[in-house]
């Protein structure tokens, strides 16, 4: 590489490393930091200097030529705070001011200089066995029928469930990540669905079908009533004219994989929707485990919450109504750049392999 890599370049280089067993090869790392940054690349010779000076020294700074500064202590002690919260992203002010001995709000100053800053966990679904294959061949596809039909994207209604409730997210004070790049933490969960209100919504272009709320567990036969009471006319109100052009996609849920369900999207959609073990039926599989790929989970679920939750409701019927605000107020660009990201977010998927890629966003 023709210039030296800077302090936050190999700060940067440790956290693509990891730490335990979550640990990557030097040469997975040095091919990380060339997808992150292709126009400052490296090979995994660099990497292996990177971290071996870190281990030698406790520093990624450069080896001072002689003499030592008047604020060398200083430095050295805002280093090792920053250095807590490279191997250990969880780690809290308060903790870090204990480790140290130096004031929380000390702490604070070194990661607001230092361009550090607080990132909320991000939930994803644990990828089982045969899930990268599916990905892979799902993005492959897509890819190439947006290749042929730049315009497909924007004619697919992608659509979810997500579930609200009186006490708020699920991100708190105990799981913030602290970084100067958003490293998009990822935590492994088994399940993504908490309590009550249950809320569906489509995007399709830059429109928002819905908000629809109901109490009750989705199960098939109140999703087949959703579908043709609700859903459906939704999106015959909004394109009267081509119709008959509209793809439907949902995952793979057990009340969407119903006999009812199937059905009417099989006579509404014919051979146009997406959805689980669907491409025997003309249509189109969706990857199982994998809400990083629909505009819903990666854009629209995560603003609302932030939204809704600035104070907290004192009631279900004002939290639906604060839903319904929010949405209105979503301008019509905002939602068509989250489906922009769809063709993006297929790519990353492929570069990894079919696993998580939230790295690289």
């Amino acid at each position: 590489m023709a210039a030296e890599l800077s302090e936050r370049e190999r700060i940067t280089i440790l956290m693509m490393r990891g730490w335990g067993d979550n640990e990557r090869s030097y040469t997975a790392v040095a091919r990380l930091f060339n997808e992150t940054y292709p126009n400052r690349r490296i090979n995994k010779s660099t990497v292996f200097k990177t971290i071996e000076r870190f281990r030698e020294t406790g520093s990624v700074k450069n080896r001072p030529k002689s003499g030592r500064s008047s604020s060398a202590t200083n430095e050295e002690k805002q280093l090792h705070v920053l250095q807590t919260f490279i191997e250990d992203p969880h780690s809290t002010i308060n903790r870090s001011a204990q480790i140290h001995d130096i004031a929380p709000k000390s702490v604070w100053r070194i990661l607001k200089k230092n361009k550090f800053y607080p990132y909320k966990l991000q939930y994803v679904q644990e990828l089982q066995d045969g899930d990268l294959e599916r990905r892979i061949g799902f993005c492959e596809r897509m890819m190439a029928l947006i290749d042929v039909r730049p315009i497909f994207p924007y004619q697919i209604v992608f659509t979810d469930e997500a579930t609200f409730t009186l006490t708020g997210e699920v991100n708190n004070q105990n799981f913030r990540l602290w970084s100067d790049e958003n490293p998009n933490w990822v935590r492994e969960t088994h399940t993504q669905y908490p309590q009550k209100i249950n809320v569906w919504c489509g995007i399709i272009d830059g429109y928002l079908i819905g908000p629809f709320f109901f109490e009750e567990n989705l199960n098939a036969q109140r999703y087949e009533i959703l579908l043709v009471d609700q859903i459906i006319p939704a999106i015959r109100n909004i394109f009267p004219n081509n119709f008959e052009e509209i793809w439907f996609q949902h995952d793979g849920a057990p009340a969407h994989f119903g006999l009812g369900p199937r059905q009417i999207l099989n006579e509404t959609f014919p051979l146009r929707w997406i959805g689980r073990r669907n491409r025997n039926e003309g249509g189109e599989d969706w990857p199982p485990r994998s809400p990083d790929l629909t505009p819903l989970d990666y854009y629209l679920w995560g603003y609302l919450k932030s939204k809704v939750y600035k104070t907290k409701p004192e009631s279900i019927q004002e939290l639906i109504q604060r839903i319904r605000d929010e949405i209105d107020l979503i301008p019509f660009e905002t939602n068509r750049r989250a489906i922009s990201a769809f063709y993006q977010r297929l790519a990353y998927c492929q570069e990894v392999n079919g696993n998580h890629f939230q790295h690289l966003l």
